[in-house]
């Protein structure tokens, strides 16, 4: 029987979201209950978007994809002018009692503008002119992203950039003198461009015990959250380094050590296997895709998501500096919900109008 829907997509993502409204729930006394609200509130809409945002086809997502962008850099322009200052970072517009976030919308335009770009070519391989075009379309957004400036979510915006290149078949050679003109240019900046506080702050993202009571403090904590959940946890609502407020940003960037603390090993693995199980479905969905366009617009989206996944794992866990990239559908934060629930119904559109060309 063909599914409208991929069940096991949407089984992935009501698991997730299930893993973080109890994990607010138990932080209830702590972080209060409004957070649960909203957050289960948010969850709720986002998944009558995958369902609704399934329905267009993949025309009618190329045709809307210039308006998007053109709407996701105004918005992006704006915020910098008009937006709500929060300790330097000018990032959000403030609607009553809802703060929203442009550079978490504003991903998803860039999506669509990229796959329909590339869904429109007629060769496999993109010419230098079509690849500058792809770099200019993503690093205009980055730029004005990280003007706000919010670096964790411009980060999020390259592995966008890399999968487009990787989908034209920039070729080998190309990627090797990028990276080494990175190295580069990070060893020049290293002995010439930074201060010696700056080059501090670098060796304590990297090695958190340099300072372990100042810009090591959040992944210290973290690590011993992770750590003193053993193998079956102790427990939602129980744990010392969530209810003591050892742990910061327990709600955000640090979710992942919260339910780590709560459930152990077992509920960590547990959840990492619903990603899993997301990033398969999607990357399944690329493989099933009628059009190169839907093929790319699932490459696109899978590679923002695992990206932001593995980075905020490997955040959580000491092995990658903290930059403030949050866990998708399990961190709190309705901007970051809705949109990444937006590009599921993007991916999901692909699969359902599979069956049309099947």
């Amino acid at each position: 029987m063909e599914h409208r829907i991929d069940p096991w997509l949407i089984l992935a993502v009501v698991g997730i979201l299930a893993a973080s409204l109890a994990t607010l729930h138990a932080a209830g006394p702590v972080l209060g209950s409004g957070l649960l609200l909203r957050q289960a509130l948010w969850g709720a809409l986002g998944l009558l978007l995958v369902w609704a945002l399934s329905l267009p086809n993949l025309s009618f997502y190329s045709q809307l994809a210039p308006v998007a962008y053109a709407a996701s850099i105004a918005g992006l322009v704006l915020v910098l002018l008009l937006g709500e200052d929060r300790g330097g970072n000018r990032a959000w517009f403030a609607v009553g009692p809802l703060t929203i976030q442009p550079s978490e919308f504003a991903r998803l335009g860039v999506i669509l503008m990229v796959a329909a770009w590339l869904g429109r070519s007629r060769s496999q391989r993109l010419s230098l002119a079509g690849g500058a075009m792809v770099v200019a379309i993503v690093g205009a957004a980055i730029l004005l992203v990280v003007l706000e400036p919010d670096l964790g979510v411009a980060l999020t915006y390259l592995p966008i950039a890399a999968a487009a290149l990787w989908i034209g078949g920039v070729p080998a050679r190309t990627w090797v003198a990028l990276t080494v003109l990175a190295v580069v240019a990070g060893a020049i900046l290293w002995q010439s461009g930074l201060e010696p506080y700056q080059k501090e702050r670098v060796l304590t993202v990297m090695d958190p015990e340099r300072d372990p009571y100042g810009g090591g403090y959040q992944v210290r904590q973290s690590k011993i959250a992770v750590g003193s959940g053993q193998l079956v946890g102790q427990g939602l609502g129980r744990g010392s380094q969530s209810l003591l407020l050892f742990l910061p940003a327990q709600h955000t960037d640090f979710a992942f050590s919260v339910w780590s603390e709560a459930t152990g090993f077992l509920g960590a693995t547990g959840l990492l296997a619903a990603y899993a199980l997301l990033l398969s479905r999607i990357g399944w969905t690329a493989l099933a895709a009628p059009t190169r366009h839907g093929l790319v617009l699932a490459i696109l989206v899978g590679s923002w998501l695992a990206f932001q996944v593995v980075v905020n794992i490997g955040m959580v866990l000491g092995w990658l500096p903290t930059t403030g990239i949050t866990l998708p559908l399990f961190s709190y934060g309705g901007s970051s919900l809705i949109s990444t629930c937006v590009a599921l119904g993007l991916v999901q559109s692909v699969w359902r109008h599979r069956l049309l060309y099947s």
